[in-house]
């Protein structure tokens, strides 16, 4: 029926989306793989030496820290393998932190590269929503990866993460020290095909508000913000 087909053809935009965002982030992960591939090499090499003089402990070290690292590139794939993945109808009791946890890792190295300051909300344990979290980290992806964007020219830039509890919501904002936006295209930011970057389609913001909608939750831009750009996603919150 055309419910279904509405439902289908939204899946297919969100799921381009996210492959856009991989292409984009691939150069970044590319480089936080090289890192520990060439740390692996060297220790590598330097255990081979250590068995040549007979020195096991030394070595052994280098193999544990070998270890480490393949660890870490594991970690790396399989973030970009599952986010990469077309998600389950099914949501499922989710800490808000692990999503944000993984869209930073997602980014981590056009972060990195940057120079932007990352401030993460602070305290624990976790606020728990009920959502998919490959479809949450793609709503903070597209938040973050506007972010990145926004502050690009800053002398000072700065991207804050800030969660809280209001009755039973959770609000998850992304802020940024970037130049902001004018009223008009503050009034278009959700409609399809209008954007402020020269290369984009104007869809990143369109399908993060169609995903927290359907999460039973809202997007939306905050109003009054001083300097910068504001956004917070509102998800009800579980026990």
């Amino acid at each position: 029926n055309a419910e279904a087909k509405v439902r289908r053809l939204r899946d297919d935009l969100a799921q381009a989306n996210r492959l856009s965002i991989l292409g984009q982030i691939a150069a970044g992960v590319a480089h936080e793989i090289n890192q520990p591939v060439a740390a692996i090499r060297t220790y590598a090499e330097n255990a081979g030496r250590f068995l040549d003089r007979g020195k096991t402990e030394p070595a052994s070290g280098n193999l544990t820290s070998i270890v480490s690292m393949t660890e870490r590139i594991g970690a790396i794939t399989n973030t970009l393998r599952t986010f990469a993945r077309r998600p389950g109808v099914a949501a499922s009791p989710l800490p808000v932190r692990e999503a944000i946890d993984g869209a930073l890792s997602l980014l981590s190295g056009r972060i990195r590269d940057s120079g932007v300051t990352i401030v993460k909300p602070q305290g624990n344990p976790s606020p728990m929503v009920m959502a998919s979290r490959i479809r949450l980290e793609q709503i903070l992806v597209n938040l973050l990866q506007n972010a990145l964007d926004a502050v690009k020219d800053q002398p000072d830039p700065r991207i804050e993460i800030d969660l809280a509890e209001r009755d039973d919501r959770v609000l998850i904002s992304v802020r940024d020290n970037g130049p902001g936006l004018g009223p008009e295209a503050a009034g278009n930011l959700f409609m399809p095909f209008q954007t402020t970057k020269e290369k984009g389609l104007g869809l990143g913001l369109v399908i993060s508000q169609e995903i927290a909608q359907e999460l039973g939750g809202t997007l939306q831009l905050d109003p009054g913000s001083a300097k910068g750009a504001s956004f917070t996603i509102d998800l009800r919150r579980i026990e």
